[in-house]
């Protein structure tokens, strides 16, 4: 039984941005960095504070989320696996330094399917390729819940902006949002 799944509108949606953005074949490039800036506004309209948006060094999204510092690294994919490379894991291990837990944000980009968050013990993040079922023991399913719905009105929200706009028009939504870029 599925519980949680992005809507099929969303899908859609996230598709087509995927056709213009993306490299062929791949949900990297400039399409990567929409997904994350999506993700971070989404946690801003859930609650989250002190967000920091990353674009290009460090740990993609940092958060406050009910009294817990969460620092994320954001992976899309279309397969059954992500990369984690040394350098994504040194981010995640640098920000712990500050009292930041590390979170796996993984969006497999396929029918049916949303959000893993995954709360990895920083002494057990794995590099290199990891099956996306191997992080379901660290999964936060609550939070997976609450962000879903949040996450579907985000991108039907700003979809047609974002396909005329690219990245920059979501620079300026998280401008507008207080979301800190510190890379921008």
């Amino acid at each position: 039984m599925i519980y949680n799944s992005m809507k099929v509108e969303t899908f859609y949606s996230l598709k087509k941005l995927q056709e213009k953005y993306g490299i062929k074949g791949k949900p990297s490039g400039p399409f990567g960095k929409i997904i994350q800036k999506l993700l971070a506004l989404s946690l801003f309209e859930l609650g989250a504070t002190n967000i920091v948006e990353r674009s290009v060094q460090g740990a993609d999204i940092d958060i406050t989320l009910n009294g817990k510092k969460y620092t994320l690294e954001v992976k899309t994919t279309e397969t059954l696996y992500i990369t984690l490379s040394h350098e994504n894991v040194q981010a995640l291990l640098y920000r712990s330094y500050d009292g930041y837990q590390p979170i796996i944000a993984v969006l497999r980009l396929t029918v049916f399917t949303d959000w893993i968050l995954a709360l990895i013990p920083k002494d057990e993040i794995p590099t290199g390729q990891i099956l996306i079922d191997n992080l379901n023991r660290y999964r936060m399913k609550d939070l997976e819940k609450q962000l879903s719905p949040i996450f579907d009105k985000v991108v039907i929200k700003h979809f047609k902006d974002i396909f005329k706009g690219g990245e920059q028009y979501l620079k300026e939504q998280l401008r507008q949002a207080g979301i800190a870029q510190p890379d921008s």
